[in-house]
């Protein structure tokens, strides 16, 4: 009798997650959205006109994410990973005494209803001029 308690509960939890991520239960009876982790969307390595890493950069976005994304600081260049499903990304990438580089990139890739997001990540090379 515990055991068949259990299963209803558990039963109940997937109908409740099936509803708060869009999955249609009745039609989809085994339709639970995993919890998933942002896939990488993109990966730009950043350097100096000059050579080398650029101190303080950062990306800004706008499209399908917003917001500014840190980059990391390496021995040869900074290294940005914006993570994220599908779609257009605006990016205008700045630093501290360099000119702003604006580009836009689509990210291919597919966001299955019940399933985690799949994404070909775009790898993006980009040169800033000391201003």
């Amino acid at each position: 009798m515990g055991t068949e308690r259990g299963a209803q509960r558990l039963g109940v939890v997937a109908v409740l997650l099936a509803s708060l991520v869009g999955c249609d239960y009745d039609t989809q009876p085994d339709c639970a959205m995993p919890p998933c982790p942002l896939p990488l969307a993109i990966m730009i390595s950043v350097t100096s006109a000059v050579g080398g890493p650029v101190v303080g950069v950062s990306v800004e976005l706008s499209g399908s994410a917003s917001g500014f994304v840190p980059c990391n600081l390496g021995t040869s260049a900074t290294a940005c990973s914006i993570l994220g499903t599908a779609g257009t990304y605006g990016m205008r990438v700045s630093a501290p005494g360099f000119q702003t580089v604006a580009q836009a990139v689509t990210v291919a890739g597919s966001n299955p209803p019940c399933r985690c997001p799949t994404v070909q990540t775009q790898q993006l090379s980009m040169v800033l001029t000391p201003s």
